[in-house]
C-alpha cells in the first residue's frame, strides 16, 4: 500500500533530474572513481549523464548539454564500460543491502531466468525466439534472493536458455559469488545444465507450477518470482532496457549492469543511510 511513509521515502527532491545523484549517493561512490585522474571533467556529472541515458533511453544527440560535451560523456561512458566499474560497484552494494535487509551478506541461493527483447534497427547480434515470437536478443540473468543481479549474459534470442547456464555460473564465481543452489524453471533441464552445475558444485533446483495452476489463477512461484520482478523493474524503470539499442552484446550487458548498480545504490541510500 502506498502510505504517507512511502511517499516521504520515495519523493523527488530538488535535484535537477530525478536520475541525478544526491549528495549522500555521490559521497558513497566517489572513492570508486578516485583512480580516474582528470582536471577538466566533473566525474559526478559524467555519472549523472550515464544514469540519465539509462533512465530515459534517449539518443546520444538528445543528451542535455548541461552534462558537458556529448563526445566527452561518450568517451567516459565507454571507459567505465571497459573497466567493468558498474558490476564491481554493484557487488559491494549488494552485500550491504542484503545485510540491511537481514539476509546473509554472501548469498547462498541464486535465481536464474531469461528475458527476450526486440532489437532496434542498429546492426549487431540478433535472433528469433520462436516461443515468444521476438526478434532480438536474450538477457540471461542470475540474481540473488532479493533480486539484485550477480551475473548477466546477452546472446541472440534464438540461443536456448540451457546454453547460458555454464557461462553465468562461471562469471558469478569469477566475481566472488559462491552459491550453494540455483532455482530455475522447468526449461533448465538436461545434461548441459547438470554438467555446468557439477563443475561449479551448485545444486540446480527446478521449480514448476502445479498442473491445475491455470484454474486457480495467477500464483507467483515462491522466491523465483523475484527474478521475474527484476526484469519487470528494469524494463519499466529504465527505458534503455525496454528494447535492445546496443550494437554488441558487451554493451547490452553493461546496460543491465548500470541499471542494477543504480537500483542497488538507490536501495542502499534509502534503506541503509536513513537508519544510520
Amino acid at each position: 500500500m502506498w502510505t504517507a511513509a512511502y511517499r516521504e521515502k520515495y519523493k523527488y527532491d530538488d535535484r535537477r533530474y530525478p536520475s541525478d545523484l544526491s549528495d549522500a549517493e555521490w559521497d558513497l561512490i566517489q572513492p570508486l572513481f578516485a583512480g580516474y585522474g582528470t582536471l577538466t571533467v566533473d566525474l559526478r556529472e559524467i555519472v549523472n549523464a550515464c544514469f540519465y541515458l539509462e533512465k530515459t533511453g534517449c539518443q546520444w544527440r538528445y543528451l542535455p548539454t548541461d552534462f558537458g560535451p556529448r563526445g566527452t560523456v561518450r568517451w567516459w561512458y565507454d571507459r567505465f564500460r571497459a573497466d567493468g566499474i558498474w558490476a564491481d560497484a554493484a557487488a559491494q552494494l549488494t552485500r550491504a543491502v542484503r545485510e540491511q535487509r537481514h539476509h546473509a551478506r554472501e548469498p547462498s541461493t541464486g535465481l536464474l531466468d531469461s528475458q527476450s527483447v526486440p532489437s532496434g534497427p542498429q546492426k549487431g547480434c540478433r535472433g528469433i525466439d520462436g516461443n515468444k515470437k521476438i526478434k532480438g536478443i536474450k538477457r540471461h540473468v542470475l540474481t540473488c534472493s532479493i533480486g539484485l543481479v550477480l551475473a548477466v549474459l546477452v546472446t541472440a534470442a534464438n540461443v536456448h536458455d540451457t546454453k547460458a547456464v555454464e557461462e553465468l555460473l562461471n562469471r558469478a564465481a569469477e566475481d566472488g559469488w559462491t552459491l550453494d543452489r540455483v532455482k530455475v524453471d522447468g526449461i533448465y533441464i538436461g545434461p548441459t545444465v547438470e554438467a555446468a552445475a557439477q563443475r561449479q558444485h551448485v545444486d540446480i533446483q527446478v521449480t514448476t507450477r502445479e498442473r491445475d495452476a491455470k484454474s486457480q489463477g495467477f500464483k507467483p512461484l515462491p522466491l523465483r518470482w523475484r527474478a521475474e520482478a527484476t526484469f519487470g523493474t528494469m524494463t519499466n524503470q529504465y527505458r534503455r532496457l525496454t528494447r535492445n539499442l546496443e550494437q554488441d552484446t558487451k554493451a547490452a550487458e553493461d546496460a543491465v549492469e548500470l541499471a542494477n548498480f543504480h537500483r542497488a545504490l538507490r536501495s542502499y541510500t534509502r534503506d541503509v543511510l536513513e537508519t544510520s
